[in-house]
């Protein structure tokens, strides 16, 4: 009897670890893009090894934007910035494409801008020349 209800218990733990491994397993595959995180541990992940926790860039990567400098990010819309995400920037920064959602993709750009002191979208109006 002993032996039946051991049997029994050993079945229902490797049950047990086999549905966690697969749920573990599906949220992974399922995961997609970046979703749910902070503009803060965004950037941190993705983007402070070149242009450092504060925006500037590091020591290893000078090329990198300075996105702490109010001057640059402010000549930037927010769509350029989206797209320099996206599509990445010669010669050194690599092309994110679809790994943010339309919403991660947002915050980040909010605290890109958050480091220089940046606000607003700063889009050159439709149908006018740049000065």
């Amino acid at each position: 009897m002993q032996r039946i209800v051991t049997r029994v218990r050993s079945g229902l733990v490797a049950a047990g670890v086999a549905v966690v491994l697969a749920h573990a397993t599906g949220c992974a595959e399922q995961a997609g893009p970046v979703h749910e995180l902070s503009g803060q541990q965004l950037y941190e992940h993705y983007c402070a090894r070149c242009h450092g926790v504060d925006g500037r860039p590091v020591p290893e990567q000078p090329q990198a934007r300075n996105l702490s400098d109010r001057r640059i990010v402010d000549n930037l819309s927010d769509e350029s910035i989206e797209m320099t995400i996206r599509m990445g920037r010669e010669p050194a920064m690599p092309a994110f494409r679809d790994q943010f959602t339309e919403a991660s993709l947002q915050v980040l750009v909010a605290y890109v801008r958050s480091l220089s002191g940046s606000r607003g979208t700063h889009a050159k109006p439709a149908g006018r020349a740049a000065p």
